[in-house]
């Protein structure tokens, strides 16, 4: 797996308390929110202009810039400060994902001209909280700082009543992730997580599969949304969805359906065009 831990932070609570309270009454971006099943919001601490309303991503050559959320979160602020090169920082986002939410598999920068270096800052977070890699599955701990390689095909899910915080940065692209990453402890131990997913089996494909008899446009987003959710809970790749989803459809003999699968797969994994929305 190339996603990697980087290092940990040893947090004030009492000052991460406060900064997570302020942020609970932050108002939330719903930029991205199709590349989620459920609720995932974002919000800009720093970006190329400063202004708290610029909430998607360019490659840009200049440090990232504080919004007025960022300058009302110092503890926050200090984090990026101390424990970042801020010279290759080009975006600092706050990330929530709520109860049983979850991305869809995707890979990240297509519609980009290049790629950042992208670190994730974990903030809040419980032993529901869960990402993936392909067919790897792993848990950010409390504190730590990760690389998340999200040019591969990933995903991140979030089953518990409390939502998960990350402090999600990109860099310049052409920097490594350990040049951008500054004192930081140590992980103590072993941060491999013990998978605990059932087997995947034929007879699990074939309840998938039985999801042709009542495919539709009506009900498809939320079948759409069982088949992302599926790979946190059976050894299977993140990936697969995309082709029970396209054997469903073909399946159902849809034509609507079929070709609205295959923009489903190019979008997330394959090419999409700046600016480009997913609706389904």
């Amino acid at each position: 797996m190339t996603t990697r831990i980087l290092g940990m932070v040893e947090f004030d609570r009492r000052r991460l308390e406060t900064d997570l309270a302020t942020l609970a009454n932050a108002k939330f971006s719903t930029a991205y929110s199709d590349f989620a099943c459920g609720k995932w919001e974002s919000c800009m601490l720093r970006n190329r202009s400063g202004m708290q309303d610029e909430d998607t991503v360019v490659i840009h050559d200049a440090p990232a810039v504080a919004t007025p959320l960022c300058r009302s979160v110092p503890y926050f602020n200090e984090l990026l400060e101390t424990h970042f090169d801020t010279n290759a920082m080009r975006y600092a986002r706050i990330i929530r994902i709520s109860e049983n939410a979850c991305i869809i598999p995707h890979r990240d920068y297509l519609e980009l001209d290049a790629k950042f270096a992208r670190m994730h800052l974990v903030l809040d977070t419980n032993e529901r909280c869960m990402n993936t890699e392909k067919d790897r599955i792993y848990h950010m701990g409390l504190g730590e700082i990760w690389f998340l390689n999200a040019s591969v095909p990933h995903s991140a899910g979030c089953f518990s009543s409390t939502p998960r915080v990350h402090l999600m940065v990109d860099f310049q692209g052409t920097r490594l992730p350990e040049e951008v990453v500054r004192k930081t402890e140590q992980p103590l131990g072993s941060n491999s997580m013990v998978d605990t997913r059932e087997e995947w089996s034929n007879e699990a494909l074939e309840c998938v599969l039985g999801l042709s008899e009542i495919i539709s446009e009506a009900n498809y987003r939320e079948i759409v949304s069982i088949l992302a959710k599926l790979h946190f809970f059976y050894k299977v790749d993140c990936q697969a969805m995309y082709g029970w989803l396209k054997e469903l459809c073909r399946r159902r003999g849809d034509p609507a359906l079929i070709e609205k699968t295959d923009r489903l797969e190019r979008f997330y994994l394959i090419d999409r065009a700046a600016g480009e929305v997913m609706a389904y």
